[in-house]
């Protein structure tokens, strides 16, 4: 059974990073070492995982050894890795308990090397608000459009993709590991595992509740990451502006415009 390494940063998570690692210890796949890094917490964040590694020795801590914020967190968990899949959690996310069992069977199967999936949002309370579906495949180029991978749906084998960080930027970090990593010599495209897997949860006190400066972000990794010229990446913007507007009016029609088009 192959073993995975589950990669979760936390910042004052106490409300909600009870629910996000007995969603991991639930896995009916239990081949797996859990990653926590703790990025200063000021609330009993860290009293709960020092707690639930004394129960479970696959749960590990570690204290941010980077600068402070998500990026600095995961790379802390990335030098640690031993797994043969490395894949990510949010500290107030939650996976479905076949998650790993059936992701990774697909990605067996078809020797896929980096993949994804689709995902419910929930909101602070745990209720369903909607489900979000992903292109069939994508690469660097489709992702120029819109983020399509979310972090906690996100899974690659380590031997493939190789150690690489988190860029160290505020915002869309995730988005921009993801074009890392397609505008890597070792992996070009990743592909949709067409199941929910995860459940994201939305919030009013994220980073992510700020859309202006998220765009802004979006924009950079486009430039830095995804060699986009600047006009490009404004035109990129624009039509990837439009989309979350979709997205988060009408996911219904989201979904039927990223299965029709992308």
């Amino acid at each position: 059974m192959n073993k995975v390494s589950i990669i979760m940063p936390c910042y004052n998570s106490q409300k909600y990073i009870s629910q996000s690692i007995d969603s991991v210890l639930n896995q009916t796949h239990q081949n797996f070492e859990l990653l926590i890094c703790d990025d200063s917490s000021t609330d009993k964040s860290l009293d709960i995982i020092k707690d639930y590694q004394s129960k479970d020795s696959r749960v590990q801590l570690f204290l941010n050894k980077y600068d402070k914020g998500a990026p600095g967190a995961r790379n802390t968990c990335l030098d640690e890795v031993s797994g043969d899949f490395v894949c990510f959690l949010d500290s107030d996310d939650l996976w479905l308990e076949d998650r790993l069992e059936k992701h990774i069977a697909f990605m067996i199967k078809n020797d896929v090397s980096f993949s994804y999936s689709y995902n419910n949002v929930i909101n602070e309370a745990g209720e369903f608000i909607c489900q979000y579906m992903s292109p069939d495949k994508v690469d660097a180029k489709k992702m120029r459009f819109a983020n399509f991978i979310h972090c906690s749906t996100a899974i690659y084998n380590f031997h493939v993709v190789g150690h690489i960080h988190q860029p160290n930027i505020k915002k869309r970090n995730d988005f921009a590991l993801w074009l890392k990593i397609l505008n890597s010599k070792n992996v070009s495209t990743a592909t949709c595992f067409k199941e929910v897997t995860s459940s994201y949860r939305a919030n009013s006190y994220g980073l992510s509740s700020n859309r202006l400066d998220a765009a802004k972000y979006y924009y950079k990794c486009l430039v830095e990451f995804n060699n986009c010229s600047r006009l490009s990446a404004f035109i990129f913007l624009i039509w990837y502006i439009g989309l979350v507007l979709v997205k988060k009016k009408w996911p219904h029609a989201y979904n039927y415009i990223i299965c029709r088009l992308y």
